[in-house]
């Protein structure tokens, strides 16, 4: 089975969570769901890989909890635990453009 990376657009999740919070709360958490998948792309490790090999500006992400993340990473990893990200997210990667692996 091939692991996947997840390229998500934080800047978009953060809109919705700040100024589309009244439509957010008039959706059922699964219809949120479908509509992130509709903005995210996934890729596999190997397309990871060609990235950083070519060089591209991209952020890598780990979304586990400090103790997991302690225990080994990716080089370079910026680590923001999932049950902080929506919280951290704009202090630790201001640039709303910028592409996010995130794992």
């Amino acid at each position: 089975m091939r692991m996947k990376f997840t390229v998500l657009l934080l800047i978009i999740a953060s809109s919705l969570l700040f100024t589309g919070s009244l439509q957010a709360a008039d959706k059922t958490p699964q219809q949120l769901v479908e509509e992130a998948r509709t903005q995210i792309t996934s890729v596999s490790i190997l397309d990871v890989k060609t990235m950083l090999d070519a060089g591209e500006d991209i952020i890598l992400l780990d979304v586990r909890d400090k103790e997991e993340f302690q225990k080994g990473h990716l080089p370079g990893a910026l680590n923001i635990s999932r049950g902080l990200l929506e919280f951290m997210v704009e202090d630790k990667i201001p640039d709303k453009d910028a592409k996010i692996i995130v794992y």
